[in-house]
């Protein structure tokens, strides 16, 4: 409430009296500004470095292989939901997200598997 006072003064141009001048009230203004400006900056560093963190690039593994199981429950999920499945539901269910990846990701170490499965086979 002081504050609102203080406001209303400095409109009514009554802030002789409370000892503040143009000079402070510049002074405050800067203050405050350089402020904000700090918080901004660090705001804004902190947005691109969660960018950089949802890069895929920038995930662990443990985090990739969580997803991985998770997509795949994810898919089976929307899979058993359609009554009439064609191409277009089929696409549309594989390119959300990126579900995509973490398929191919899976497919990949399913081959890789099945390759060293093959090769203890032949030895």
């Amino acid at each position: 409430m002081d504050q609102l006072n203080d406001f209303t003064k400095i409109i009514h141009n009554k802030y002789k009296n409370t000892g503040i001048t143009k000079d402070s009230i510049y002074d405050e203004i800067i203050k405050k500004e350089k402020n904000m400006k700090e918080i901004i900056d660090r705001v804004i560093d902190y947005e691109k470095k969660q960018e950089l963190n949802k890069l895929f690039v920038n995930t662990r593994f443990s985090e990739i292989f969580l997803n991985i199981f998770k997509i795949l429950n994810d898919t089976l999920d929307d899979f058993t939901k359609i009554k009439k499945m064609n191409l277009k539901k089929i696409k549309k269910i594989v390119t959300k997200e990126k579900r995509i990846i973490y398929i191919g990701i899976f497919m990949i170490i399913c081959a890789l598997f099945l390759a060293l499965i093959e090769i203890s086979d032949s030895v």
